[in-house]
This record gives C-alpha cells, sequence and structure tokens, in this order.
C-alpha cells in the first residue's frame, strides 16, 4: 500500500464517519445540547463538513470552498466560516439556519469535490507545503484573530501532513466528541418517563 492509498483511505473514512451519524441523528438531536458549555451535535457535523471543505479548497488549494457555491453561499451564516474559532452563540446559529439532510447533501457535494482533487495528486504536490496564511487572505473572516489561531500552526506543514490533521485526526476527535454527546443525550431520552 502506497502513501497516497493512506490518505485517500483517512479521506473516505473521514466523510464516512460524518455520513453514518448524519444518518442516524434525529432532528431534535441535532437542536439539543447534552450538557452546558458543550457543543450541540448538528453543530459538530457541520463543522467536521466545513473543515473537510476548507482542507482541501481553501487551506490546500488557496480557492474557493464549496460552501462559496450559489447552492451553499447564503444557507450558512458567513461569519461561521468554517466553525473555528467562533463563539458559542454563532455556532447555535449555524445549527438554527440548517437541518441534517442540508448538511448531508453538502458533505455529498465536498466529498465529489476533495476526491476528484485528491484523484489528481502525486507523492510531489503532498509533499509540498501549501501557502495556508495567503491562502485563507482570499476569504473574509478567515485570517480573523480568533479563527486564525485556531489554525496558524498548520501553516508551513507540508500538504500530507496537512490532510492527516484537520481532514483526519480533527474529524475523528470530533466523532468521538459527537458520539459521547449523542449517548448522553439518548440515554436521558429513556430515563425520560414518557406522558
Amino acid at each position: 500500500m502506497t502513501g497516497i492509498a493512506v490518505l485517500k483511505s483517512l479521506l473516505t473514512g473521514s466523510f464516512g464517519m460524518i455520513q453514518e451519524r448524519l444518518d442516524e441523528v434525529s432532528d431534535e438531536e441535532w437542536r439539543a445540547r447534552a450538557f452546558p458549555g458543550t457543543s450541540k451535535p448538528g453543530f459538530i457535523l457541520w463543522h467536521c463538513a466545513r473543515i473537510l471543505d476548507w482542507t482541501v479548497n481553501s487551506a490546500f488549494q488557496g480557492v474557493p470552498e464549496v460552501a462559496e457555491s450559489p447552492r451553499w453561499r447564503a444557507r450558512f451564516p458567513r461569519e461561521a466560516c468554517y466553525g473555528a474559532g467562533i463563539p458559542d452563540s454563532l455556532a447555535d446559529e449555524v445549527v438554527d439556519a440548517t437541518s441534517r439532510a442540508a448538511v448531508a447533501e453538502y458533505l455529498a457535494e465536498v466529498k465529489t469535490s476533495v476526491i476528484d482533487w485528491f484523484d489528481r495528486q502525486t507523492d510531489a504536490t503532498l509533499d509540498a507545503s501549501p501557502p495556508l496564511k495567503a491562502n485563507q487572505a482570499r476569504r473574509e473572516g478567515y485570517l480573523d484573530a480568533a479563527i486564525y489561531a485556531e489554525v496558524e500552526d498548520l501553516d508551513g506543514l507540508s500538504g500530507w501532513n496537512l490532510l492527516m490533521r484537520p481532514a483526519g485526526g480533527h474529524i475523528r476527535r470530533h466523532m468521538g466528541e459527537y458520539d459521547v454527546l449523542v449517548g448522553a443525550l439518548r440515554r436521558k431520552a429513556a430515563a425520560t418517563p414518557r406522558a
């Protein structure tokens, strides 16, 4: 197995984990908060879909994201960017502004974009370091202090490392967070007597 094959498996696995959870989450769970100070499940799934779009299209290539297309541009609050470094109140607005069905459609478009791009990559293109900060300057809000602080440590990384971290490890960490929170919501629902 080659390194490129491993990276593709990582990417397709990230898409699969998000889609699996989108298929299973209820509308009530999408908008619920398991514990004070935690993210709502809908935000976690939206953020993970946005991170995949951001990583490949914005951070790596410096091109408009799928979220910038006419279909999605007005569907997601623009000031939420890709969900990193934003206030909790804005994260809640994202959940209110979208649905699991819409995020599933968006994720499918992102997957097509990402896999089409990835299939054209070589060892040389993945070993190169994309100009992350310069690429972020192309989108309003991406260099705002709180948002850029969340990703500035990625600047200077090789492309394959950029894919491994936000599009791989970051997604898996959020899937663990999501599973704990939705599990807690389901346990609470099961323990609540029905009227």
